[in-house]
């Protein structure tokens, strides 16, 4: 990859080592995340549920996270013409080396960039046809709320906040590996759905009625539950990160460091994400805000 860096545009939004990111050691952890923000360097690296995820897997002993983000197609064109897989920009290391790919889509234009990316990885477009071998694919994010529009192409989806789950299916994938991954990737995957907060396609028979709206989406699994829940975190106070946000290499859009002081929207229009999906309201207390404020100013 580094050769090809000259000959592209913003080589620097593709090198890694921004302040406050973190490289582990690979052979030390064993569930490994690549975390995708599924747009350019410039718009996904401020995104707030992204850093998150990364901090809160860093933070564990048996896990780690890297990031990847959509490439120019100036990169992509070099990366097809001389065989270089899809990357983090952590390590650089090719996203089907990785156990589980999380996907957070704040918009459903993000869809095609996650089939490039899946592309580019020499991962397998549709689910059905990925072997132990491949990551799992979960998707995450306001614009995964309605997941069937990409269901052929991801192996699960969560529903809501990220900060507990990836805990849970960081769990669910130890477990597994320390049955000796019994049932491969289909017995993962089921053990994921029984948690109830994890949507698999795959074990779901969807039908739509005539005018194309959805009909029915009926378990055709044992033990998979009938419906999904999502996932909110009440108290923001004991989340409070990220507690070292990453400065960018580059210009981003959001130049500033954010602190999320509460999740959700009093007004509620039907339109809006914050106000739809992300509810209830919860703020977070003037202390916890501003003992963030704290931390990421001394931080960076």
């Amino acid at each position: 990859l580094e050769a090809l860096l000259p000959r592209v545009s913003k080589p620097v939004q593709y090198v890694g080592g921004e302040l406050n990111a973190q490289t582990k050691d690979w052979d030390a952890a064993d569930v490994r995340w690549a975390l995708m923000y599924p747009d350019a360097y410039e718009v996904g690296l401020p995104n707030q549920g992204v850093q998150i995820l990364y901090e809160v897997l860093n933070e564990r002993a048996d896990a780690l996270a890297e990031r990847c983000y959509a490439v120019w197609p100036d990169l992509e064109a070099l990366m097809r013409e001389h065989g270089v897989p899809a990357f983090t920009v952590d390590t650089h290391r090719p996203l089907g080396a990785f156990d589980v790919l999380g996907v957070s889509f704040s918009t459903e234009l993000g869809y095609t960039n996650l089939l490039t990316a899946l592309d580019l990885a020499g991962i397998p477009l549709h689910a059905a046809e990925r072997d132990e071998s491949h990551p799992v694919v979960i998707a995450g994010g306001h614009a995964a709320f309605n997941p069937e529009p990409i269901a052929d192409f991801v192996d699960a989806a969560v529903l809501g906040d990220g900060e507990q789950i990836v805990g849970t299916i960081t769990d669910v994938h130890l477990a597994w590996q320390a049955d000796g991954s019994p049932g491969g990737r289909d017995e993962l995957l089921l053990r994921l759905a029984k948690t109830g907060g994890v949507y698999v396609p795959r074990f779901y028979d969807v039908s739509y009625l005539p005018d194309g709206r959805l009909e029915a989406v009926t378990p055709n699994r044992e033990g998979v539950p009938a419906r999904i829940g999502k996932h909110t975190v009440m108290n923001l106070d004991e989340w409070p990160y990220p507690k070292t946000p990453l400065v960018p290499m580059a210009e981003t859009v959001h130049e500033r460091m954010s602190v999320e002081i509460f999740r959700g929207c009093t007004r509620g229009c039907r339109f809006g994400q914050a106000g739809m999906i992300t509810r209830p309201v919860r703020e977070r207390s003037i202390e916890g805000s501003g003992a963030m404020v704290t931390q990421g100013l001394c931080a960076s």
